[in-house]
């Protein structure tokens, strides 16, 4: 009798145009968020408050949770994402599902690994898009018989970034007063250029980022079994990005939410005991059709045990360095682990207050 337990699909098992539903759609609740907040330290005013509303990163963890079984459960890397946009704002007590698309295919010179490229789309309880991108995966081969994708790769053609006109304002509602946020900082006060020091570090522990990536039904196998990897689970992607995020309202302090993300990279791996600090630089700005809120365009980075902000004092903190093997090009600094660009709201004066 076969075995009914599932392994997960491998690079040979995926399938250029092939369309599916991921298992299992959720309803999310108000422990989900306070579980979140718990994890991460995350004080952003518009989901702190008796509105029902859910943090766009709670959407976004949980959508790639969905689709961890389907794609990448033998991961060798979480390579990037490429136009993400959020649509209708999630409340407390939607229901959740996810539906992909497989659109590019390559496989590695090496002969042990391929690259598949995701469209994923997830939607609430009434057909609604909440959220939708396209990542890229590095994934494990089944067998050493070389595929078609060697000879022959498919790789989709991406937006280098989120048309700032094409950005949901649904959640303006979520924009904070001044008396919420205790910070009076408005859309006019941020310049490009601008480098944001967020000073608070965190150091992540096994138990905290076993339980961030359960919350939201991650099962890949290298951020749990010690057995697999040497001793050193990996710290799912997700859990730098959150912690920045969480890091970055000191300074973004009147935020309305992230509804845009541009492009971004897990540049160096995380473990256990790893600290994490952040910065963001003001890279873009843009008005948008409602008056009360314009969009910053942000690019935030997390560092692994170095203050960036001492280095910043002693000289100059730069994230990316040459690249020794390939002259002419840059590759990012060993202690980089995340660079997110991404499109973020913030209150105009008037809409900051109420003029």
């Amino acid at each position: 009798m076969a075995n009914k337990g599932w392994t997960g699909n491998f690079f040979e098992d995926f399938e250029l145009g092939r369309r599916r539903r991921c298992a299992v759609p959720r309803r999310l609740t108000d422990g989900d968020v306070s579980a979140y907040i718990a994890l991460t330290g995350d004080r952003t005013p518009g989901y702190c408050g008796g509105e029902p509303r859910v943090h766009p990163l709670i959407t976004f963890h949980l959508v790639l949770g969905q689709t961890v079984r389907s794609i990448s459960l033998n991961a060798r890397a979480n390579l990037g994402y490429a136009d993400m946009r959020w649509g209708v704002p999630v409340v407390v007590g939607d229901t959740i599902r996810t539906e992909i698309e497989v659109v590019g295919l390559k496989e590695n010179s090496s002969g042990t690994t391929g690259i598949a490229w995701v469209r994923t789309e997830a939607l609430n309880q009434r057909d609604e898009t909440v959220l939708s991108y396209t990542r890229w995966v590095m994934v494990k081969k089944r067998g050493s018989e070389a595929t078609r994708w060697l000879e022959e790769p498919v790789v989709p053609t991406l937006p280098k970034a989120v048309a700032p006109e094409s950005l949901s304002l649904a959640s303006v509602e979520a924009m904070p007063s001044p008396e919420v946020s205790g910070a009076e900082w408005a859309f006019e006060d941020y310049e490009e250029g601008e480098r944001i020091w967020h000073h608070d570090g965190m150091t992540v522990n096994p138990s905290d980022h076993m339980a961030f990536t359960r919350l939201f039904q991650n099962t890949a196998k290298v951020h749990f079994d010690a057995l697999l990897t040497e001793g050193r689970p990996l710290v799912y992607g997700g859990v730098p990005v959150s912690v920045a995020y969480a890091q970055a309202l000191n300074g973004l302090d009147n935020r309305v939410g992230i509804v845009g993300l541009n492009g971004g990279a897990h540049a160096n791996p995380v473990h256990a005991g790893d600290t994490l600090y952040s910065f963001t630089e003001v890279v873009g700005k843009a008005r948008t059709a409602d008056p009360r809120v314009g969009a910053l365009r942000l690019r935030m980075f997390a560092v692994k045990n170095e203050d960036p902000l001492a280095i910043e004092r002693g000289g100059g903190f730069h994230p990316l360095e040459d690249d020794p093997r390939k002259p002419g090009r840059q590759r990012h600094r060993s202690s980089v682990v995340l660079d997110l660009d991404f499109w973020e709201l913030m209150p105009t004066r008037a809409g900051l207050t109420g003029r």
